[in-house]
């Protein structure tokens, strides 16, 4: 594995970001393959968690705000609404995420 990560700084430092993007998702059908059926849910959910912050480590309120207006019509044309359970997801707003006005 050292190896790989080494080879991919060496990637990421020569290659434009919407080119190792592309080519993330061209490798993404091999990695699909690896991962059952049953388990895609859980690894797409955890894939999110665990890198979240590298995503959005330098972004301010009103950046992620905006990144999560322009987000939400994409998810809503992808997920179906009526069949998402709010309630469940959202059940303890003080628990799970952010409530007062500061940075993460």
């Amino acid at each position: 594995m050292k190896w790989a990560l080494w080879f991919g700084h060496i990637l990421a430092r020569r290659i434009p970001p919407q080119d190792l993007v592309d080519f993330g998702l061209a490798v993404w059908p091999q990695i699909r393959e690896r991962i059952t059926h049953d388990q895609r849910v859980n690894f797409l959910k955890s894939v999110a968690e665990k890198h979240r912050g590298a995503f959005l480590e330098d972004l301010s309120r009103e950046e992620r705000a905006s990144l999560m207006n322009a987000l939400l019509p994409l998810a809503a044309r992808e997920f179906s609404l009526i069949d998402l359970d709010f309630l469940t997801a959202f059940s303890f707003p003080d628990e799970g995420y952010q409530t007062k006005a500061t940075d993460l």
